[in-house]
């Protein structure tokens, strides 16, 4: 049996290919969307655009998460745990739940990431790396505790017409946010103390594509200087899958940096932030 097994929500946006590697037990947030049943033969997002239908989510139930437990518990000896911020979704709560049912919950370590989509997915991939070099379960725990505030994740709004329909986002910011991006200004959407919000501003370029550079760019300088060493990034993309690998070229070329993963980003992140969104997550290689 093996040491230790991890379980993760979907909102991680790991690649298929990793999760099948590392044998991790994804936890799949809901999402429900009538429209989609009229369109079968098209995705989310081009739905969306058509439509203007906004899809409604929820968090995972603690019985999904009581049945990933049973699943990994069957193969290892410990199961951690790794959830999407606990201050943007009840997932964490429905994981905690889920912990307080299973006889054998002592087997079971909690971790609330901080983070979400790309950023989070950078958060999973350091405990995979921790829990392949046979580190105890605590020490994975300490580690990635005091990696939370080293992820950096920047994301760009092609409009604010969703965040605004769904309440994240007042007229009053919508309106500053656009005329931000007609002057030429594009805003920086991150996450700080778990919360989802303005970031900065990338001065010089409403240009997605130039602004998202920039800021990585900028990131890489940082990381350099302060830890002497290279970054790794992350990618989501929804409807714009070649200005995401455009992105990965770029910065492996310019950057020399490790681009872990490319990947769409989580439907339910997608739905909430509207097609056209770009977002990018990095950390020092430490």
């Amino acid at each position: 049996m093996d040491n230790i097994g991890i379980v993760v929500d979907d909102i991680c946006s790991l690649p298929e290919k990793i999760i099948r590697e590392y044998q991790i037990e994804i936890v799949k947030t809901k999402l429900f969307f009538a429209e989609a049943e009229k369109f079968p033969e098209k995705n989310l997002y081009q739905i969306m655009e058509e439509t203007k239908a906004h899809p409604k989510t929820s968090a995972p139930s603690p019985g999904d998460f009581i049945k990933a437990y049973k699943r990994l518990l069957e193969g290892f000896q410990k199961v951690v745990v790794i959830t999407l911020s606990s201050r943007l979704s009840g997932t964490y709560n429905s994981a905690f739940q889920a912990k307080g049912f299973m006889s054998d919950s002592l087997k079971i370590e909690l971790i609330d990431s901080g983070h979400a989509a790309a950023s989070e997915g950078l958060f999973v991939l350091k405990a995979l790396e921790l829990i392949k070099g046979h580190q105890e379960i605590k020490e994975i725990k300490r580690r990635l505790e005091s990696l939370k505030r080293e992820i950096k994740m920047v994301a760009f709004l092609k409009n604010t017409f969703w965040v605004e329909k769904i309440g994240r986002m007042s007229q009053k910011q919508a309106w500053l946010f656009q005329t931000l991006k007609s002057l030429g200004i594009q805003p920086i959407v991150g996450i700080k103390k778990g919360v989802v919000g303005f970031a900065g501003f990338n001065f010089g370029s409403g240009d997605v594509f130039k602004a998202i550079f920039r800021q990585l760019q900028c990131h890489s300088q940082k990381i350099r200087r302060y830890y002497k060493t290279n970054m790794k990034v992350g990618i989501n993309y929804t409807n714009n899958i070649g200005l995401a690998y455009s992105l990965k070229e770029k910065i492996e070329r310019e950057l020399k940096a490790e681009v872990a993963f490319v990947s769409l980003a989580p439907p339910i992140v997608g739905a909430n932030s509207g097609p056209g969104t770009l977002i990018a997550a990095c950390r020092p290689i430490i």
